[in-house]
Parts: C-alpha cells; sequence; structure tokens
C-alpha cells in the first residue's frame, strides 16, 4: 500500500537512478556503479546519477588515470574518447627538459648566424645608388624646328645623342636598382650570411630593416622595465606587514608604520593633524571668510555672468580681507597668503 507520502515530486533523474539501482544489485553487489550508489545514498538523486556515470560510463570518466607520488606532472586535463596527441596525455614536462639554446619567449630577430661575426667580407655588399632625378631634357630639343646652321645643327645633335645614352644609362640602373633590392626583400629578408644584414651596424641595404628592429627592441626593453616595476610593486610588503624587525624601532614618522594607503602627514601642509586637544579647544587662529572661496561661490550664483542682467551695469566685487594684527595665520591655510606682512612660503 502506498501512502501520502508516496506522492512526493520526484525529479527528472529518479527514474534513472531506481534503473540503476536495480542493475546494480542484480549480482553486481561489489561493482563500482553499486559502490558510487551506496556511499551517495541519501543525497540528492542529481548528484548520484552524476556519480554513478562517473563510475560506469567510459565518457564521464578522465582519460588519463591518477598521478600519485610527491612530483607534480602537469597535464592537459581531457575527458572521454577526445584524446589529443600522446606528448600531451602520456609524456610528462620532465621528461623533455629546457635545453640551453632553447627559449620561452618568441622573437621576430633574424637567425643567430645572422650576426656580424667580424668577417672581413661584412659590409662589402653595396648597390649604388641611381639618381634621384633623370633628366629627359633632350626630348625637347626633337620638337626643335628653327632655322640653323650646320655647325650648330651638328652640336645640338651631339649633344642629344649623349643625352640619350645619359639618360639610357640611368635608367637601367635604377631599374637594376629596384630589381636587386627586390630580390634582397624577397629572397634574402634576414640578410646575406657574412656580408650584409639587419644585424650588421650602419648598414645601408637593410637600414628600413633594422631601424624596425631597434624599435622593437626599445619598445620591449621598456615593457620589461615597466613590467619588472609593477610586479615588484604588487609583490612588495610593508615592513610592518610581513613583520620584519618585529620588537626594533622601525625609526619611521607618523603612521608609516601601518601599511595601508596613507594622508598627507607633512606638518607644513596639514598643520590640523598636529594639533594637540588644547589647540583645537582654543585655537590661536580661526579663519572666518575666505575670498577665493567666496568669488567661487559668486561666480556659480551668478554663472559667470559680469554684468547685471537687469540694469547692464556691471557686478564686479573686489574680495579683499581686513588687515588683522594679531597673531598670523599657520601655514598652510587657504587664506594665509591674504593677509599682508605675511611673507609667502619659500620667500
Amino acid at each position: 500500500a502506498q501512502g501520502p507520502g508516496a506522492q512526493q515530486r520526484r525529479s527528472p533523474g529518479h527514474a534513472s537512478i531506481l534503473a540503476a539501482m536495480a542493475f546494480s544489485q542484480t549480482g553486481l553487489a561489489k561493482s563500482a556503479g553499486s559502490a558510487s550508489l551506496s556511499q551517495t545514498r541519501g543525497a540528492h538523486p542529481t548528484t548520484r546519477l552524476d556519480r554513478f556515470l562517473q563510475s560506469t560510463d567510459a565518457g564521464y570518466q578522465h582519460a588519463e588515470q591518477q598521478t600519485h607520488g610527491d612530483r607534480f606532472i602537469r597535464k592537459m586535463a581531457t575527458y572521454g574518447q577526445v584524446r589529443p596527441s600522446v606528448s600531451f596525455t602520456s609524456e610528462a614536462r620532465v621528461l623533455r627538459p629546457m635545453k640551453e639554446h632553447c627559449a620561452v619567449d618568441m622573437s621576430n630577430l633574424p637567425t643567430t648566424f645572422m650576426d656580424p661575426r667580424g668577417d672581413p667580407r661584412e659590409g662589402t655588399l653595396s648597390y649604388p645608388q641611381p639618381p634621384k632625378e633623370i633628366d629627359d631634357s633632350f626630348i625637347k630639343l626633337y620638337q626643335n624646328h628653327s632655322l640653323m646652321l650646320p655647325s650648330e645643327r651638328y652640336r645640338e645633335h651631339i649633344h642629344m645623342k649623349k643625352a640619350e645614352a645619359k639618360w639610357r644609362e640611368d635608367r637601367e640602373n635604377l631599374f637594376r636598382y629596384r630589381k636587386r633590392m627586390q630580390v634582397l626583400e624577397r629572397h634574402y629578408p634576414d640578410g646575406v650570411i657574412g656580408l650584409d644584414g639587419p644585424m650588421h651596424p650602419g648598414t645601408q641595404l637593410y637600414a628600413d630593416r633594422r631601424s624596425y628592429v631597434v624599435q622593437n627592441e626599445g619598445r620591449k626593453a621598456e615593457h620589461a622595465a615597466a613590467r619588472h616595476d609593477h610586479i615588484h610593486m604588487q609583490r612588495m610588503a610593508d615592513d610592518a606587514t610581513a613583520a620584519r624587525h618585529y620588537g626594533s624601532d622601525s625609526n619611521l614618522r607618523r603612521s608609516e608604520d601601518i601599511g595601508v594607503q596613507r594622508k598627507c602627514i607633512d606638518p607644513t601642509m596639514h598643520p590640523v593633524r598636529f594639533l594637540d586637544t588644547h589647540d583645537r579647544l582654543f585655537p590661536k587662529y580661526s579663519p572666518t571668510w575666505d575670498p577665493d572661496r567666496a568669488a567661487a561661490i559668486r561666480s556659480h550664483d551668478t554663472r559667470g555672468r559680469e554684468h547685471n542682467i537687469i540694469s547692464g551695469t556691471t557686478n564686479n566685487l573686489e574680495y579683499k580681507v581686513a588687515k588683522r594684527w594679531d597673531e598670523p595665520p599657520l601655514q598652510g591655510m587657504p587664506n594665509r597668503q591674504h593677509y599682508p606682512g605675511v611673507a609667502p612660503e619659500g620667500a
């Protein structure tokens, strides 16, 4: 007979749990599934189903066996049949130690055998610069149809012939120079071994590439220095927080022995923090009016207008402080500079 307690709400995985319990009780009392169900008796059905699947289904089991010992071996976390290469699952990092020629970071510099090594042939590879402008003014002489003497026409012909030969030579040199530079950029981007390259100081053929490499290394150096300072700041602990020199005189100023953010503790800049009880109750000087503050409040009230919106007259006011003959204000007070006869700080 079923009582009123049997009409409880059942979770979606409750039927799976009952089926799993029935399957585990048919001659497999000591199997992994029955052991997981017995260990999670009284827990939520979802938790029991998850534990049962992890114990029986290969798709929910870890692909690697548990490692024992006092050594931690880093491996890739893989589950089920999704197995990467053998180097991740069956080979540990300790089997491949870091070699001397290996590096953790990456670099876009040329290979090491492109560096200058004192070879006498270094710097001998050079291509002469072509002229920046090629003179083709002789073409206009072809359009000269004016009357000339035979001797003048002959001299013009000789000049045109030499100018055309020079033009063809400069044009060929320019084309050859561009072709050579394209070959260097496409086939020898990192330099020519033993002759020239971006790592050679004073290079002409790889001047642009060397300038880029130098600027990139400078940015990396600045980033590394800033990273070092930032990490040092993050990992640095105050002496009081780290309990260094505990019990001895720290020779620190006021509130510097507390490892928290401090306010201004300079007696000159903030003298109010260094007043005792008597000075607080009976102050020698109590400022009553600050002209700068009054000018700021009035500018807010008038919204920056320097004239009366009704009459149109000017509404400028002079903010002066009456002369006082008692003790001048303390250093650091906001209206100290408005008192006559008081020497400014640092004078």
